[in-house]
């Protein structure tokens, strides 16, 4: 099967659907940490919520390096990033509410944003490294 990259315009747009993105922080012993994620892309980075006391916020105060992917269901289209991730402030929740309104109706945001906890923090991913795949170019 030939593997053909995406465009910038098809990155964008592909990235721009409420997938799920599979972020791995590593570990103290180095190993791998898998978390499915919600996330907003703007462009140049990638951004998703999380808590000051969840492994991945640990993990990535202490070893910034971060790996992501997201694909569609079948993953006939495949991103990858490798990058930096930095932590944000998101007391006021404004950073998770744009990412919940990717995924949520409108109505539903602010009761889910209601339930929160007080240290959600919003992960900044700098992709340093994308790759992309678009099997369905392949014809198969």
């Amino acid at each position: 099967m030939s593997q053909a990259a995406m465009g910038d315009v098809e990155l964008r747009e592909f990235l721009s659907q409420p997938l799920i993105a599979d972020v791995v922080t590593l570990k103290k012993d180095g190993s791998p940490q898998i978390t499915p994620v919600w996330y907003d892309f703007d462009g140049t980075y990638l951004y998703f919520s999380t808590t000051t006391d969840r492994a991945k916020a640990r993990n990535i105060k202490r070893d910034n390096r971060t790996s992501v992917c997201i694909r569609n269901e079948d993953a006939r289209k495949v991103v990858l990033f490798a990058g930096n991730a930095n932590i944000l402030d998101d007391k006021d929740h404004v950073g998770a509410r744009r990412i919940v309104a990717r995924y949520m109706a409108a109505d539903k945001v602010d009761g889910f944003l209601s339930g929160l906890e007080a240290n959600r923090v919003i992960v900044r991913v700098k992709p340093l490294r994308t790759i992309s795949r678009d099997f369905t170019k392949s014809g198969n």
